[in-house]
């Protein structure tokens, strides 16, 4: 009896199920483009979700005098995944007209728009990995970047981006910095006065920040 039971309860549903399907296709039939913007709003296309910028900026490493950041370039590739948010891979260059200081970098960030207008002006965090590759000082070193940007999107394509953030070290540079030349104590009785300003390298340990400005240009595709 249980099974019979149960054996009509699943046809009666299926049957209640079937019939609801049926009339839910029948009203798509009669009203044109519903089973398209049903289907829209289940799969969305992002308009032109491909970017390409190029970038231009400074970044700290502590291998110039008193810490100043080094000029770099670069190109940047990302691809929307949501409407505010994106994933970008950028290869850039520090020191480009130096044979003896240039170094290079890749840099991985996720982007989420945390504020963002219909007109296009958002504002946006990001973090990711960050690798500089082949410091003439450092070597390479690994590092965690995070940033705050204002993206502007123009309707015709272009996008525009100014940010500025922090760059720290995961791990610690091989190099040490030199003791000073100057004495430790006086010769004699004389007075002797010396200032060593030292090298224009400083030491990279692990959870060292180091700035890192970012102006960039670019179009959607």
């Amino acid at each position: 009896m249980n099974d019979r039971a149960a054996c009509l309860s699943l046809l009666v549903v299926s049957g209640i199920m079937f019939t609801s399907a049926t009339s839910v296709a029948a009203d798509d039939a009669e009203v044109p483009g519903t089973a398209r913007t049903i289907e829209a709003v289940h799969a969305p296309r992002l308009p032109e979700p491909w970017l390409v910028r190029v970038e231009t900026g400074f970044v700290g490493m502590r291998d110039a005098s008193f810490g100043i950041p080094k000029p770099e370039t670069g190109v940047t590739l990302a691809r929307d995944l949501t409407p505010r948010f994106s994933v970008e891979m950028t290869g850039a260059v520090r020191e480009l007209g130096s044979d003896d200081q240039r170094s290079w970098s890749l840099l991985a960030v996720g982007r989420w728009a945390v504020l963002q207008s219909a007109s296009g002006h958002a504002l946006t965090i990001a973090g990711g990995p960050f690798l500089e590759l082949d410091n003439p000082v450092h070597g390479t070193i690994p590092l965690a970047h995070t940033e705050l940007a204002y993206v502007y999107r123009a309707p015709w394509g272009m996008s525009f981006l100014v940010g500025a953030g922090v760059n720290v070290a995961l791990a610690s540079s091989p190099y040490v910095k030199p003791p000073s030349r100057c004495p430790r104590e006086s010769v004699g009785d004389a007075f002797v006065f010396c200032l060593d300003l030292g090298p224009p390298a400083a030491e990279l340990h692990a959870g060292d920040p180091d700035i890192h400005l970012r102006m960039a240009a670019g179009w959607r595709f």
